[in-house]
């Protein structure tokens, strides 16, 4: 196994590809796949694509190194498209799922023509018919060659869709002798009947042009008011039309993806938050593309980067969250806790490995990304980063000085699933010990994690205890049997409203023993308004999200 390692590294370090070496790797026993997993997931592009391209054309479907090897080419794939090729050529055509949001997202996005050229060809190769709409939009661009490769691949694909988006084409004045050659072939084989060939003048395409290399760069789109009236009513200035929207959009997935596709680029102040905080409630398969792009854009703002992640972290399963690993270290902590979320619901070999680098850099950075992810108590990153010796040394340090209840309990848990009950002993006690502190309870209620991770770090080092809850009955429970020093939520939770909230809240605690804040990235809201609905139902005040220090200390 050493002299194995050792060729393997030398591989790694210097391409030089030894087939004898790459094709030991099918022998390993699986306790041994980290040691060519983490080298993989960090090589070169380039060394990276050649071993990945000889293991996977070497190896069956069936080896149990096979689905680790193909996930780490899709996180792959998500920062240099050029690996998108190896997965075509490795999914299912029938059954195209894992791949079909990143090739309709590369089709859309990428200006590499020989790629853009390969893709073609495989997805007529392979018959992907879920590539025809795609392919159809590239014979509206004036790329003479990448019009013919597009005809070609859906002559390939063959199907009715395939004939049927044929026949539209030919009836505006794209059409030319590749697409009715195309078109006689197809009827030839099925005997179809022709069209009447009447024109009309093509629509101009709505995807990115691939060589939009070459074009001025597009202008910032101005603030606009969405075309949909229930839209608009996520950026009124009044609350109350924004709750309404809230609860006309809860049970309505396919319309909330439509109306975040349609206001991609428009930079109307809280409109791209509140849609994302929709699409984190929803969920809509539909707008995993548009996500995806939304990760892309470097000028985003904060707030919309906190939505954004928060929505990915909602998500059961994606295909990849390889995009958005740069963000763990990002200098807004609330962003980074975000991220952090998204990341541990699809902890792959590459994100680990990533993360892992960074924390081992020896760098305050790294050190600051560590606690970060104890303190978002995320279990499956935990686990897979303690066979990190630095990330050990951090985490003991950090448990035993200053950190959280809550991440003491995540720590223990992980512990005591892998067998290490006299160390998790340990660790129960000093958990014992800092809950013995007798510091003020503060409720958080909200049903996104991000949000209470946010809150949970922020009340402890203000000398505070956080009790966080997604559930607003079982919040409510929990202020019946014990009176809190204050509580935090934002303007709609779940179902509720804050005002039916704070109506409850009001029936058992008076306003001056239990303060009520709101904090919320819902901004630009008529102030007089607000003053006169926390005055109604006994709400203190409204706190940006996230809240400074002093603001959560001024509740002692």
């Amino acid at each position: 196994m050493a002299s194995f390692i050792s060729e393997f590294e030398r591989i790694i370090n210097t391409g030089e590809i030894n087939s004898e070496t790459l094709l030991q790797t099918l022998t390993l026993d699986e306790d041994q796949y980290q040691a060519i997993i983490e080298p993989l997931a960090l090589a070169p592009d380039d060394v990276a694509y050649n071993i990945l391209f000889f293991l996977m054309n070497t190896m069956g479907p069936t080896h149990p190194l096979h689905p680790r090897l193909y996930q780490l080419i899709m996180d792959r794939a998500h920062i240099n498209f050029k690996f998108s090729m190896i997965l075509i050529n490795h999914t299912n055509p029938d059954r195209p799922g894992p791949i079909t949001h990143l090739i309709k997202h590369i089709l859309s996005k990428a200006t590499d023509k020989d790629l853009l050229k390969d893709i073609f060809r495989a997805a007529g190769r392979l018959g992907m018919e879920f590539l025809v709409d795609d392919l159809a939009e590239f014979i509206f661009y004036d790329d003479l060659e990448l019009r013919q490769e597009a005809v070609t691949a859906m002559e390939r694909i063959g199907t009715d869709k395939a004939v049927q988006r044929l026949e539209q084409i030919a009836q505006t004045d794209k059409c030319d002798s590749d697409i009715l050659d195309a078109l006689a072939f197809l009827r030839g084989k099925r005997k179809v009947p022709p069209m009447p060939q009447s024109r009309k003048k093509s629509k101009p395409s709505q995807l990115s042009n691939p060589s939009r290399q070459l074009q001025p760069p597009k202008q910032t789109p101005p603030c606009r008011a969405p075309e949909d009236p229930n839209v608009q009513l996520l950026v009124s200035p009044q609350i109350e039309d924004r709750l309404k929207a809230f609860e006309y959009f809860g049970d309505k997935g396919p319309e909330v993806a439509d109306a975040l596709h349609d206001n991609l680029e428009n930079q109307t102040p809280d409109l791209l938050e509140n849609l994302l905080r929709l699409i984190a409630r929803t969920i809509p398969q539909e707008s995993l593309g548009d996500l995806l792009t939304l990760t892309e854009k470097k000028e985003l703002k904060n707030s919309v980067r906190f939505s954004l992640y928060t929505a990915l972290s909602h998500y059961p399963e994606l295909e990849s969250t390889a995009p958005i690993v740069t963000a763990v270290a990002d200098p807004a902590i609330f962003v980074s806790m975000a991220a952090i979320r998204a990341l541990d619901t699809h902890c792959s070999d590459y994100v680990v490995a990533e993360i892992r680098k960074k924390i081992e850099s020896g760098t305050k950075t790294g050190e600051t990304v560590a606690t970060t992810i104890l303190d978002t108590c995320a279990p499956r990153l935990i686990e897979a980063l303690m066979t990190s010796d630095t990330f050990s040394y951090i985490s003991s340090n950090y448990l035993k000085s200053s950190a959280q209840v809550r991440t003491i309990d995540t720590w223990i848990s992980i512990l005591e699933k892998r067998k290490r009950t006299s160390t998790a002993k340990k660790f129960a006690q000093i958990r014992e010990n800092r809950i013995r502190t007798d510091s003020p309870v503060v409720v958080v209620i909200h049903q996104s994690a991000p949000y209470t991770d946010v809150f949970s770090r922020l009340i402890h080092g203000c000398g505070f205890c956080a009790r966080t809850f997604s559930d607003p009955q079982e919040a409510f429970e929990f202020i019946v049997s014990k009176k809190p020093a204050a509580i935090i939520t934002d303007f709609f939770i779940r179902q509720m409203r804050v005002n039916d909230l704070a109506r409850e809240i009001r029936a058992l605690y008076p306003a001056e023993e239990v303060p009520l804040m709101v904090s919320s990235l819902q901004r630009h809201l008529d102030k007089s308004n607000l003053a006169s609905m926390f005055q109604t139902f006994g709400i203190k005040g409204f706190w940006e999200f996230p809240p400074k220090p002093s603001q959560i200390k001024s509740l002692a």
